[in-house]
């Protein structure tokens, strides 16, 4: 695509996040400070950063589960989340449909049941997720936002505990059923990026914030 083709796309989209000047702290010492980003709708990004510089507290400030110290988050898609957090928060006495019909009520019964089965063994769909393994759970935890209506995808690390095959498979499935809906992520893994065809938001240590890589292509 030309720059210019690039240039009037983006001004033909419209945001999904606005975050402007955002910083949080904790017990006075800062995590991050004066992060400003523009994500647009239909958007991928994937945040990366290493482990305790925030990023989990960054996703719960975009859902709204905590407040930050200073800044604003603005945007079309705040409120209507869907959430894969690092903990899978599953009800554990509920099958894998039971739990991802608290999420979307409205799923017919015979397509959840087509997806259950092309992430999850067929065995395993009469049973509760606590006899699943740390893996099936997650599985279903992507299983459960995908299949919700929820137009900002909030991911944390979610192919966490997937073996190489199963999480091809996975990262497939998401480029499948995301449905032009804004996905923002969090991974260690640089390949997960490059496979969700992400732009990434990468961490600037001396700054204490992140920045918007651009586009090169």
């Amino acid at each position: 695509m030309r720059e210019e083709e690039k240039t009037e796309a983006c001004v033909r989209a419209e945001k999904a996040l606005t975050v402007r000047a955002l910083e949080k702290s904790y017990d006075g010492v800062a995590i991050f400070r004066n992060v400003n980003l523009e994500l647009y709708t239909g958007g991928v990004y994937c945040l990366t950063a290493p482990s305790g510089a925030g990023k989990t507290t960054f996703l719960r400030l975009l859902m709204g589960l905590e407040t930050a110290d200073s800044g604003r988050i603005e945007g079309s898609a705040k409120g209507s989340v869907a959430a894969v957090f690092q903990e899978d928060r599953l009800c554990p006495g509920l099958t894998a449909a039971e739990n991802i019909r608290l999420a979307a009520p409205r799923i017919a019964p015979a397509f959840l049941r087509q997806e259950l089965q092309r992430l999850l063994p067929k065995d395993s769909l009469s049973k509760p997720v606590a006899e699943f393994s740390g893996g099936m759970r997650r599985r279903v935890s992507l299983l459960r936002a995908l299949l919700s209506g929820g137009e900002l995808l909030l991911f944390d690390e979610p192919f966490n505990g997937l073996d190489e095959e199963m999480r091809q498979r996975a990262i497939e499935y998401v480029k499948e059923r995301r449905n032009d809906r804004t996905l923002l992520f969090t991974t260690h893994h640089a390949n997960e990026a490059e496979a969700l065809g992400a732009q990434r938001i990468v961490w600037e240590p001396e700054l204490l914030t992140w920045r918007l890589m651009q586009d090169a292509g």
